[in-house]
């Protein structure tokens, strides 16, 4: 059986064409190389060599098989580099979810950064709701979800990508339209447009916490699974919602956003099985930390110039 000692053998009495240059490069007695390709010629049934007390020279079949062998050292060798690269995260295959609503914050960028760090990595996003998500990650459906804090995080891995304040969005001629800061108080009596608890809890949670610690009892007129469709809702008219402020991004024209006192603060973060050993993973969470961290610096940096 030829292996791949054999062909080192080769190549390199090949480019020396002397068998005690060749035995010295490969660290090994000039008899044993002799006796090895003897064997390789007898393997493949072809002289590689003319031998003479004077020279060593290639034959034409020689020729050919050290091109060949050049071949087959390179594509080993990227072999080795793609195993490498696959154990690092570097190469293989990633399938992550991630809410709608991240499309408009923390979303894009990651998926930018990554897919620019990883060209190796074949990524699959694919939009979903935060309550699917959950089930996805713990099926193994998905490697990672970009979304709300799960309510049960047994089993999972999480960390926080990105945290934004929440915004009030109203609809053309609202009353609180031209006030600077909306007081939680002043909300008593509005009809909220908002996302089904069963769909996300922990947003869900938040509004009606928020609105209740400052005396106000939400009075809920929609529920809507997804947060553009909620802004688009208000902008018809039909009632006052509270929103991640990234949802500002989708520039409707028909709604205005205004700041919230003392507003309640949400975090999106990285979501993955505890027992999922893909290594691309952890380079897609650690990209997507310093997504997230470019993220905030930005916020920052605009919050600043609007005051």
């Amino acid at each position: 059986m030829i292996e791949l000692r054999h062909l080192q053998y080769f190549r390199t009495l090949a480019e020396t064409l002397h068998f005690g240059r060749a035995a010295e490069r490969l660290h090994i007695s000039q008899p044993p190389l002799s006796r090895q390709i003897a064997l390789l010629e007898e393997e493949l049934g072809v002289k590689l060599f003319d031998r003479s007390r004077r020279r060593v020279e290639l034959t034409e079949a020689g020729q050919r098989f050290y091109l060949d062998t050049g071949t087959v050292f390179a594509a080993f060798e990227q072999a080795k580099r793609n195993a490498l690269a696959a154990a690092r995260g570097a190469a293989g295959a990633l399938s992550v979810g991630f809410m709608m609503s991240t499309a408009y914050s923390i979303t894009p960028a990651i998926t930018r950064r990554y897919a620019a760090l990883f060209p190796q990595v074949n990524l699959k996003l694919t939009e979903t709701l935060p309550l699917d998500l959950a089930q996805d990650i713990t099926s193994g459906n998905k490697d990672v979800a970009i979304m709300y804090r799960p309510q049960d995080c047994t089993g999972l891995e999480t960390v926080t990508l990105y945290r934004e304040e929440m915004t009030l969005v109203l609809p053309p001629g609202h009353r609180l339209a031209e006030q600077t800061v909306v007081e939680p108080r002043e909300l008593a009596g509005e009809t909220f447009i908002i996302v089904p608890r069963r769909i996300a809890p922990a947003l869900h949670d938040m509004i009606c916490n928020y609105c209740l610690q400052h005396g106000v009892t939400p009075n809920i007129g929609l529920e809507i699974n997804m947060q553009q469709t909620i802004v688009n809702l208000v902008g018809e008219g039909l009632g006052v919602a509270m929103v991640p402020r990234s949802m500002r991004n989708m520039r409707l024209a028909s709604t205005s956003f205004r700041p919230l006192r003392e507003a309640p603060v949400i975090e999106v973060v990285a979501v993955w099985k505890a027992d999922n050993h893909n290594p691309c993973i952890a380079t897609f969470v650690e990209t997507a930390l310093q997504a997230g961290e470019q993220a905030t610096r930005e916020d920052e940096a605009q919050r600043g110039a609007e005051q």
